[in-house]
């Protein structure tokens, strides 16, 4: 009996390892159903969607593909000039920020942040390029063992304290683990080293020379920004404070367009220090992370790429394929939404490639 038992359950596990081989080897979509030029090929696959939000797709510096569906807002329709808070993709702008110090020789990216943080347990072991990287171990104040009150105002100093008390998650540079507080810190030492507020270096720095003339990080009054959904309902409040250097920006698909080409024109940062950004400090599967992008391989293409959202209702996604000069920019303010698997399948269309299940999903 016992030997039947056995004999069934490895068979009953063999099975279930073959379909979920077969699943993912002969689940793909080739997007045959999908007729006409290439940007009514887009469009149709967004509609069939019910996708909210915004795209645009840039090839070789040129606009591909660029419209919005759906409601920004009450009786306010989505369209590529509609402000987004977008989130966590302000990291980048983070990332670009400190490169910016370390190529002038401000700064260094192995420089231990006890320079900066002087009270903070553990900053002696910890450099500038952990926190960059998600590898300094200092836990995210934004973990549910923290209660963060995302409505109230915050100061950036406050922020960090949420988890001072807290024991380092591993030995900083063994892993990852992606960290809201270590990109407020960085924020923090823009600040102290170039001597402005973060907004101000940010504007002045990257908005400026990249010609981002719809990018912020407050909307003067009457100004009519995407509102976060969840199932449909207006999102929870969140006081923009509570990101700082995390995830403050307010921008628009044109305007993240432009910061795309003036990275890839080495317009703000070095083609040196553009390479280092995509390079590969640490991987934890499935994550790999460089500095300020997540490092990947989309389709067979090396790539980077970040996420974005906000528990009031934002979900986003950029990916930009480096050889191919692909770049596809997903904002949508629909919690719901899964904007990481949509960017992947308009990668797909574009480079007219079947897109398998997994592919999906890293």
């Amino acid at each position: 009996m016992k030997k039947f038992l056995k004999v069934l359950l490895i068979s009953l596990i063999s099975i279930v390892l073959i379909a979920i081989i077969l699943l993912l080897l002969l689940g793909r979509d080739s997007h045959k159903d999908l007729k006409g030029t290439m940007p009514e090929q887009l469009d149709q696959y967004l509609k069939n969607q019910g996708f909210q939000g915004v795209v645009l797709i840039l090839k070789d510096n040129k606009e591909i593909f660029k419209k919005g569906y759906g409601m920004a807002g009450s009786n306010i329709q989505n369209t590529p000039s509609t402000p987004y808070q977008i989130a966590s993709l302000s990291k980048t702008f983070t990332a670009i920020a400190i490169l910016q110090l370390v190529e002038k020789k401000l700064l260094s990216i192995d420089e231990p942040i006890d320079t900066f943080f002087p009270e903070y347990p553990n900053a002696e072991q910890i450099t500038v390029g952990h926190l960059l990287s998600h590898s300094s171990g200092i836990p995210d104040y934004l973990n549910p063992e923290f209660n963060f009150d995302y409505s109230k105002e915050w100061k950036p100093e406050d922020i960090i304290n949420v988890t001072k008390d807290a024991k380092l998650q591993f030995t900083p540079g063994e892993s990852f683990q992606y960290s809201n507080t270590g990109y407020v810190m960085l924020g923090m030492i823009i600040e102290n080293v170039s001597g402005l507020p973060y907004a101000e270096y940010i504007e002045e720095h990257i908005f400026k020379p990249s010609g981002m003339e719809n990018s912020t990080f407050s909307l003067e009054d009457g100004n009519l920004a995407a509102i976060g959904h969840v199932e449909g309902v207006e999102g929870p409040t969140m006081n923009n404070t509570a990101a700082f250097a995390a995830g403050d920006i307010i921008s628009t698909v044109e305007d993240l367009a432009r910061f795309d080409q003036a990275i890839r024109n080495h317009v703000i940062i070095s083609a040196e220090s553009d390479d280092l950004m995509g390079t590969t400090q640490v991987k934890k599967f499935p994550y790999q992370y460089g500095y300020g992008w997540y490092t990947q391989n989309v389709m067979g293409h090396d790539a980077v790429g970040h996420s974005g959202g906000y528990p009031s209702g934002f979900r986003h996604y950029i990916a930009r394929l480096l050889d191919e000069g692909i770049t596809v920019i997903v904002l949508s303010n629909e919690m719901t939404t899964n904007s990481k698997k949509i960017n992947r399948n308009l990668t797909s269309i574009m480079l007219q490639e079947p897109i398998w299940i997994w592919e999906e999903l890293l």
